[in-house]
């Protein structure tokens, strides 16, 4: 029994013998840490749905806020919102002036869309509807930090140059809906009671 043993050992050759353990090694390591090197590779990653989704609930907060704040209240000038750009998000550029569309600007402050990075929030009123009507512009740096799918549901980078729109509920035609951009410097994210306003306004905020 021993000296079988000892004569299949001595019939291996160290040298495959070396290789395949070499091989199981390297098959234990990427099963073990190459899905943690993908998720750290997305992982300072943010979804734009999650972004979206944040920007949705601080509409609805300002919404809110506007309906039962007093007619006399002051509403921003162009210098305050210049201000609040240059303050929060240490840019150059500038909100659009949409009163030719007949959206003026009621509110605007910071806000934190995901994590602790500051942008800014505007919300503009349609003057002389019979109803209210909002649209609310959100503005923070991009540094390349968010992220997108791809149609096979892969996340990737989202891409400059590059505009999404998706409504609220995909089955309602006349669902609010947010139009999402990036210049490569600032991610934007425009919000109104449909995807009709949405076009109407799209040139005058820059979307591609």
């Amino acid at each position: 029994m021993w000296k079988r043993v000892f004569s299949m050992k001595r019939s291996i050759n160290p040298i495959s013998l070396a290789i395949a353990l070499l091989i199981v090694i390297g098959s234990v390591l990427v099963g073990v840490f190459g899905t943690r090197l993908q998720e750290r590779e997305f992982g300072s990653l943010l979804p734009l749905g999650d972004v979206a989704e944040t920007a949705r609930q601080i509409q609805l907060r300002m919404q809110i806020e506007a309906i039962h704040r007093p007619a006399e209240s002051p509403t921003p000038t162009r210098g305050d919102l210049a201000d609040l750009v240059s303050s929060t998000i240490e840019s150059e550029w500038r909100p659009p002036d949409l009163s030719a569309k007949g959206f003026v600007p009621i509110l605007a402050g910071q806000a934190i869309l995901l994590g602790n990075q500051a942008g800014i929030a505007i919300l503009y009123e349609r003057a002389g509807e019979s109803t209210d009507r909002f649209l609310a512009l959100f503005v923070t740096s991009d540094h390349g930090q968010f992220a997108s799918f791809d149609d096979f549901g892969r996340m990737e980078p989202f891409a400059t140059n590059r505009s999404i729109i998706e409504r609220d509920e995909e089955t309602d035609p006349n669902s609010s809906a947010t139009l999402v951009f990036t210049d490569g410097d600032l991610l934007f994210l425009a919000r109104a009671d449909d995807v009709a306003t949405l076009d109407e306004i799209r040139r005058d905020i820059g979307a591609p």
